[in-house]
């Protein structure tokens, strides 16, 4: 479960994922001396977002060898109205989203003149940098806010 942030060239991927318990997800990326360019949502459902896939009917067998059929379960969905992602300005991404046994994130690009990003994380209303990692090396930032230099 957390955050996990990394980059391929110029675009940067923030991802965030939970176990089983539903969650809510907030935040900010903030550039500095630039502009963040070309946000772009992970998810490719345009109204409904799986959370968590049904399961179907199945055939049981009970403690005295009787044969029953068990119920299954219906999918859990959550409209994606309940989830938020906005660019604020040029330099500013906003995000609130709720996630259950699913993973959710964004895309953006940063252009060349900035320096520095910063990113503001937090999971139910909570600041838990033990849950961010970040880079190949999956480290985690010393505290939240924190910042990413990029020169």
């Amino acid at each position: 479960m957390g955050y996990f942030i990394w980059h391929e060239g110029d675009t940067w991927k923030l991802r965030w994922t939970t176990m089983g318990q539903r969650r809510h997800f907030t935040g900010h990326v903030t550039a500095e001396d630039g502009e963040l360019k070309s946000l772009k949502r992970i998810d490719v459902e345009s109204e409904l977002k799986v959370i968590r896939p049904g399961r179907a009917p199945r055939v049981a067998v009970g403690p005295r060898g009787r044969v029953y059929r068990r119920g299954g379960a219906a999918p859990v969905v959550v409209e994606k109205k309940e989830d938020r992602f906005e660019k604020d300005g040029d330099r500013r991404i906003n995000f609130s989203t709720f996630t259950d046994d699913d993973i959710d994130g964004f895309d953006f690009k940063v252009d060349k003149n900035v320096t520095a990003l910063r990113f503001m994380l937090e999971i139910n209303g909570k600041a838990l940098p033990r849950f961010i990692e970040t880079g190949r090396n999956n480290q985690h930032p010393p505290g939240v806010p924190f910042v990413v230099k990029l020169r």
